[in-house]
């Protein structure tokens, strides 16, 4: 077990190396950087009046509208024959979730 061990060691110390002070850039962005660079994601909401049938037509919806780009949350209300979706901006606008809901075949007018 000892020899293993020692073979390990040795092979983690061929594989392990250091850049000399002269080979590093200090203009090159460090690690860690990029994070700040990130677009914030900007969720929105919207409430949809949609006329429903039954809860077949609750899980159609709920099923397709879960999938589209940025569909963060969603609730489905068969009584309020409502659709509340929370989503981000960055990636999809209210005309694109309403468009989403029409192309199922549900007629959708904001609230």
């Amino acid at each position: 077990m000892k020899r293993i061990f020692a073979a390990a060691m040795s092979a983690l110390s061929v594989l392990t190396f250091s850049f000399p002070a002269e080979a590093y850039d200090a203009s090159l962005p460090q690690v860690g950087a990029c994070e700040s660079a990130k677009p914030k994601k900007e969720l929105k909401e919207v409430t949809f009046s949609v006329k429903m049938h039954c809860e077949s037509c609750v899980k159609k919806i709920s099923e397709n509208i879960a999938f589209e780009k940025g569909v963060k949350d969603l609730e489905v209300s068969l009584e309020k024959q409502t659709v509340w979706i929370k989503y981000d901006a960055s990636r999809t606008s209210e005309e694109a979730l309403k468009s989403a809901i029409e192309k199922l075949g549900y007629k959708a007018e904001k609230i």
